[in-house]
């Protein structure tokens, strides 16, 4: 055994004594943890298998953390407290140790990186400092619980980790179409499941949410799988699957309309309205035809669950503790107002911290995520978040203008779209927060930031498919053939 323990000059590292002495302080680590969380054995074993998965098959271990994302339930581990508990997502095992599978699999292979040259790595970096600076000044403070504020900074640091593993591992086309393909099939899977839930329950959510489900998100994800499978219909040549994508368009909207969201309602609207944007003349054309129509038939018809829901934004209810806020004149509901009140209370508690404001889960809960920036991590965190959302916005505007692939055209086109319409669903909603939005998004973006290290590859790569080009090429050989063979016979 001990022969693991010498370096390549056969000098010992560890000496039996230490290493015995190693071994009882990991044995005694481990029964404490055991004693403390009773799922830590399977959760060791498990780390193992995909720490390995990653190292040797980093697309099935991607693929895995795509399907997760929206089917994976929670785990309870317990708790520090008796007020305090931890609760962790599958997906939060598997972006931890693909992570470390694949910065070992980059440890020993050639040509690989984890952060690829990026316009927006400068951005996202100030961001990560910008929060976690505010929120260890919460904790010394004392506005932030240590732990919690731990957690949220680390979950925030998992979207980007996210996102440089999508970047870093997608190679080529082949795995860039994978991923997708496996994005539309768990899109599918939810959306027949929220689907199922019509008449079961008053707002149907995506699978294993906690609490008894949230709408909201489900929306949110719909808005944002929606604008790209949108932008792939207006851009890419499909064949055989335009119409089955089609019609997965067209029931999406079932669901949709039963989530009850009107985040989602106005965020599905920013998002279609920017497609048609940047569409060509043509496809903007067909794009506001369909429009059209449906409000022509949306207003025909009235359904009355999403009537109700959205009169009742603009319909006085009382209720105790709860100031009824009038805009424009109009009154408004209920839950329109307790929202707005929050935001008045919070923004005077944040005049009290201006510049980095009071760390991560330093204020209570507020439904608006950049009310929430501002008052956690100040102005300082707001500039750092809004600049990423520009820049995002800019640097995939480029890519869908330069790229030459129609499938990436389409992807880049309907991701655009989408990251408006998020913007607009974060406005009521902690939209860059909720993990079954974020992480499909920041995959997604990892994606579209690739593309044009895809193309530059196919055009390094890639053989000349003209015909004038390749009859030239075959005249040059042909040539140097004839001359070889002279000069072999000149010198017989």
């Amino acid at each position: 055994m001990f022969k693991y323990l010498v370096n390549t000059k056969g000098n010992q590292v560890l000496g039996p004594g230490l290493f015995m002495a190693g071994v009882i302080l990991l044995c005694l680590c481990l029964g404490m943890t055991i004693s403390i969380y009773p799922y830590a054995p399977l959760l060791v074993i498990a780390s193992f298998f995909l720490f390995i998965l990653a190292f040797t098959h980093s697309d099935w271990a991607m693929g895995l953390l795509i399907i997760a994302m929206l089917l994976s339930p929670e785990l309870d581990l317990g708790g520090f407290s008796k007020q305090q508990d931890i609760t962790i997502r599958i997906e939060d095992l598997l972006i931890v140790f693909f992570l470390l599978g694949w910065l070992a699999r980059i440890a020993v292979s050639k040509g690989l990186t984890f952060i690829r040259h990026m316009p927006v790595n400068r951005f996202i970096l100030f961001y990560c400092i910008v929060f976690t600076i505010a929120t260890l000044k919460g904790m010394i403070i004392g506005n932030v619980t240590p732990i919690k504020g731990l957690f949220f900074v680390f979950k925030y640091i998992e979207y980007f980790i996210v996102f440089y593993l999508s970047s870093s591992i997608i190679q080529n086309e082949r795995q860039f179409r994978n991923f997708l393909k496996i994005f539309l099939i768990v899109f599918v899977i939810v959306d027949i499941y929220a689907f199922f839930q019509i008449g079961h329950v008053e707002r149907v959510s995506a699978p294993f949410q906690h609490g008894g489900g949230e709408p909201n998100t489900l929306g949110g994800y719909q808005v944002l799988m929606l604008g790209v499978l949108l932008g792939i219909l207006t851009q890419a040549d499909l064949r055989q699957w335009k119409w089955p994508l089609m019609l997965l368009a067209v029931f999406t909207l079932v669901p949709f309309a039963h989530t009850l969201s009107r985040a989602s309602y106005g965020a599905i609207m920013a998002m279609y309205v920017t497609l048609i944007f940047f569409s060509k003349f043509f496809t903007k054309t067909l794009l506001v035809a369909i429009l059209t129509l449906f409000v022509i038939l949306f207003l025909a018809f009235k359904p009355d669950y999403v009537m109700e829901r959205l009169v009742s934004a603009v319909t006085p209810e009382y209720q105790e503790n709860i100031p009824t806020v009038k805009v424009l004149g109009v009154s408004l509901g209920a839950s329109p107002s307790a929202r707005i009140n929050d935001w008045i209370e919070l923004f005077q508690q944040w005049t009290r911290q201006p510049f980095l404001g009071y760390g991560l889960t330093g204020t209570r809960f507020v439904d608006g995520q950049f009310i929430k920036v501002l008052v956690e991590t100040g102005l300082v965190g707001l500039f750092a978040f809004v600049l990423l959302l520009m820049v995002i916005f800019r640097q995939v505007l480029k890519i869908y203008k330069t790229a030459k692939n129609p499938l990436y055209k389409g992807v880049a086109v309907g991701f655009l779209a989408a990251h408006v319409g998020m913007i607009f669903h974060a406005v009521s909603a902690n939209t860059f927060i909720i993990i079954r939005i974020m992480e499909p998004y920041w995959f997604l973006a990892g994606m579209v930031m690739v593309i044009p290290y895809l193309e530059k590859a196919i055009i390094v790569t890639a053989p000349s498919k003209d015909p004038e080009e390749q009859k030239s090429y075959l005249r040059n050989a042909q040539f140097l053939l004839n001359s070889n063979k002279n000069l072999g016979q000149g010198i017989g």
